[in-house]
C-alpha cells in the first residue's frame, strides 16, 4: 500500500459518498424507531442529531478542498454511467422483490431485509466504480445483517424482521461513513 494525500476530486467523491451513507442511514434508523414504541421520539431525536454531527463532519473537512491539489481523471465523476445503472439495477430489484413478497408470497415482514440486501449487493461493484476497496466491508456487513434478520425472523423472532436491518443498516452506514471521513481528516490516507 502508498500513501498519498486525497485530490480535490477524491475528496469531493467521498464526502457525497458520506453524506449518502449518513443519510441513507438515518431512514433506516427513523425506521427502527417505530419498533420501540416507548422510545420512538427519543430515538428519532438521537437520529437527527447523528445527522447534523455528521453534516458538521463534512463540512470541517470540506474546508479543505482549496488546498488539496487536482487530481489526474481530469474532474471527471465518478458518479458517472456505470454508477446509474447499479443504482437502476438496485431500484428495480427493491420494486420487484418487494412486490413478489407482499403480493405473491404474502411476507411484507420480509421486505426490510430484501430492501438492505439489495442495498449491500449494489456496493460490490462500487469498489470497481470508484476504485476503492472501502465498499466491500459496506456490502458485506449489509448483506450479512439481511441474512441474520431473515434467519432470525424465520426462527420466530419477529423483531428481527424490522429492527434488525434498520439499526443494522444504519449502524453499518454511519461506521462506514465514519471510517471514510476519518481517513480523511489525515493528512495523508492509505488507498
Amino acid at each position: 500500500m502508498v500513501e498519498e494525500t486525497f485530490t480535490r476530486e477524491q475528496l469531493v467523491t467521498l464526502l457525497i459518498s458520506s453524506a449518502l451513507g449518513v443519510l441513507f442511514g438515518a431512514g433506516w434508523w427513523f425506521a427502527g424507531a417505530t419498533t420501540i414504541p416507548d422510545a420512538t421520539a427519543v430515538l428519532r431525536g438521537l437520529d437527527a442529531a447523528v445527522v447534523l454531527a455528521f453534516a458538521a463532519w463534512v463540512v470541517l473537512i470540506g474546508r479543505r478542498l482549496p488546498e488539496l491539489p487536482a487530481g489526474a481523471g481530469g474532474g471527471r465523476s465518478p458518479f458517472g454511467r456505470r454508477y446509474g445503472v447499479a443504482v437502476v439495477v438496485l431500484v428495480a430489484a427493491i420494486v420487484a422483490g418487494a412486490r413478489l413478497l407482499e403480493g405473491v408470497l404474502h411476507k411484507p415482514a420480509v421486505v426490510p431485509a430484501w430492501v438492505l440486501l439489495c442495498v449491500g449487493l449494489h456496493f460490490l461493484p462500487f469498489v470497481g466504480i470508484f476504485g476503492s476497496r472501502r465498499f466491500l466491508p459496506l456490502a458485506l456487513g449489509l448483506t450479512a445483517i439481511a441474512v441474520a434478520a431473515v434467519v432470525l425472523g424465520a426462527a420466530g423472532q419477529s423483531w428481527a424482521w424490522l429492527a434488525l436491518p434498520s439499526f443494522g443498516g444504519a449502524f453499518t452506514l454511519w461506521a462506514a461513513a465514519a471510517a471514510g471521513l476519518l481517513s480523511a481528516a489525515r493528512p495523508a490516507t492509505v488507498r
